[in-house]
């Protein structure tokens, strides 16, 4: 075996481990998710230190961890209670509310943005499976085709 195949197969293998790198999934998800904020006002009563609050439109495949939620209010340490949140109201319960007074919230969470577009989003889906077909593929077919090909 000659250096040279030597140091094309350690080639390819770093940039193998190059691609793997890439922020492919961010990307993607990036690509198919707007950031979406809503205003909201809400009271609470006295000795009650949660409220309902009422998005705007679907949170994106209900994935709650993408809520933020501050509110107006310096003495409330708002928190979204994800496993409240109904898809269907789209609504949820924020807890850690200062008793009895008003406040306004500002929501942040991921909405789907290719809502209209649903073959967009399905491209979008496989051409990522796609991308890590290759890159898996990529080293061993480049290591074929050094190690069988002619000095």
């Amino acid at each position: 075996m000659n250096k040279r195949k030597i140091f094309d197969a350690f080639v390819i293998i770093l940039a193998s481990c190059i691609l793997f790198l890439f922020p492919i999934t961010d990307a993607a998800e990036d690509f198919k998710t707007d950031l979406r904020t809503d205003t909201i006002g809400a009271a609470t009563a006295a000795g009650v230190t949660s409220a309902n609050i009422t998005l705007g439109t679907t949170i994106y495949e209900g994935d709650t961890s993408t809520v933020t939620v501050v509110s107006d209010l310096g003495t409330d340490s708002p928190a979204f209670i994800g496993s409240t949140y109904s898809a269907t109201s789209h609504s949820g319960n924020v807890s850690g509310l200062t008793a009895n007074t008003t406040r306004t919230f500002t929501v942040t969470y991921d909405i789907d943005a290719l809502a209209g577009w649903p073959a967009i989003g399905d491209i979008s889906d496989k051409l990522f499976v796609f991308f890590l077909l290759v890159v898996i593929a990529f080293a061993p077919a480049a290591l074929f085709a050094i190690y069988t090909g002619r000095d």
